[in-house]
């Protein structure tokens, strides 16, 4: 019996949900195996803005693929049987303190880890790229950047958005001062694709963006530090 391959894939900022970088949506499609998929979409940290449904529609409607979302701000019946008919998972960008506390409150952490284990490809953007980290630097507390605690399917910390100045300068102090651990820093237009935990590709759609690894040492490029762990 086959192991099963888990992928992560997380989205500094750009994309559908923000009118550009189609390219990064495209790479997201493509590290599904099969032509014709399911794919579903969560807004919940937007609590579930119709706006950002509609634009996944518009982005992802052909006749190969089968969209659906799930309005979990709205509703919890039935939505561990949605999740688990997906072949891939899109979470919105949004409030992250505020999806997260809700999928503390009704125990979905459970199974969100149980469709990462079955293969389910999960994905997002800003919040929906950092909720999978052990720690994230949210600007969602509402006083400044800060550490929040995420769900854990991935080691470390993480930022989005790391092409603004401020948020980086923020994310590597808070890791030199011991309030985050080492993680990563994804900018907007970049995607970083994790597979079994571990970080194997860096797809960058806006020239000089990038990807980092941050400890209290160094930011090195995390194409750099892919190479040294594989």
């Amino acid at each position: 019996m086959s192991s099963v391959t888990k992928k992560i894939i997380a989205v500094g900022g750009g994309g559908f949900t923000h009118n550009s970088d189609r390219e990064l949506d495209q790479f997201i499609l493509s590290q599904f195996s099969k032509e014709h998929l399911k794919m579903g979409f969560l807004g919940t940290a937007s609590k579930d803005d119709q706006y950002k449904v509609n634009l996944f529609y518009e982005r992802f409607d052909n006749q190969k693929n089968q969209l659906s979302h799930f309005n979990l701000s709205k509703k919890l019946d039935g939505f561990r049987k949605w999740l688990f008919e997906q072949n891939i998972v899109y979470i919105g960008g949004g409030n992250t303190n505020y999806m997260l506390n809700l999928w503390s409150d009704n125990n979905l952490k459970v199974i969100f880890k149980e469709a990462y284990e079955k293969g389910i490809i999960l994905s997002g953007v800003s919040a929906g790229a950092v909720c999978w980290f052990e720690w994230i630097l949210t600007d969602s507390l509402g006083d400044g950047y800060q550490p929040l605690k995420g769900i854990g399917l991935l080691e470390g910390s993480c930022t989005p958005h790391s092409s603004d100045l401020n948020r980086i300068n923020e994310f590597e102090n808070n890791i030199k001062n011991s309030k985050l651990p080492s993680g990563f820093a994804i900018d907007d237009g970049v995607a970083v694709l994790f597979i079994d935990g571990k970080p194997s590709e860096v797809y960058s759609t806006r020239k000089s963006h990038n990807a980092y690894f941050v400890n209290k040492e160094n930011k090195i490029s995390l194409n750099e530090y892919i190479k040294n762990i594989t």
